[in-house]
């Protein structure tokens, strides 16, 4: 197991990663997260975006993960469900990366990949017009906890278009990777 974690460390170390978390995403462990990340985007305008993408990417987790964990909150011995995934912040020469995932099930599947390939797709001023579309619509997706606004918020905040992958796993679930990139400097 040493071995092992020695790997895990070099390679972490290799590849600039500034933070990675497996596991429950409930709001204490966000809001932990957020504030080691937040320490880091003290001065630099760029690494606030890091920080915001991050922060929407883990409610996301939180929120709409198929996979659960029940949680304590508080000290009243309250109990309640929340999502499991992965997050892991990086830098390499040229740019910043936050990628997440975690569980969907087999409704959500379809739903997400329309929407990342039409947010993919779009320019930044599509994209402008969706969010205002998304944001003025009077019906919000089943099951939904906002107007689906925070992937194209996600979007609207990277330097890049987004990517993502959905590696089906069983039952018809997948396991959904996003990754937004956040230039150092602007892009040519």
């Amino acid at each position: 197991m040493a071995e092992d974690l020695f790997r895990l460390y070099q390679d972490m170390s290799q590849r600039k990663i500034w933070l990675a978390f497996k596991g429950a995403i409930s709001q204490d462990v966000l809001v932990e997260l957020g504030t080691l990340l937040k320490n880091k985007s003290v001065l630099d305008r760029k690494v606030k975006k890091v920080f915001a993408i991050f922060i929407e990417m883990t409610q996301n987790i939180l929120h709409y993960s198929a996979e659960t964990e029940t949680v304590s909150f508080g000290g009243n011995g309250a109990v309640h469900p929340v999502g499991v995934g992965v997050v892991v912040v990086s830098e390499s020469a040229d740019d910043y990366s936050v990628s997440a995932g975690n569980v969907v099930t087999a409704e959500q599947v379809d739903y997400l990949r329309e929407q990342c390939e039409r947010i993919h797709n779009s320019d930044a001023s599509q994209l402008k017009q969706y969010y205002d579309e998304r944001l003025k619509a009077e019906h919000t997706r089943a099951g939904s906890k906002g107007a689906g606004l925070g992937l194209i918020d996600i979007a609207r905040k990277a330097d890049f278009p987004l990517d993502y992958e959905m590696r089906p796993i069983a039952d018809g679930r997948a396991f959904f990777v996003i990754t937004a990139r956040i230039a150092k400097t602007l892009p040519a």
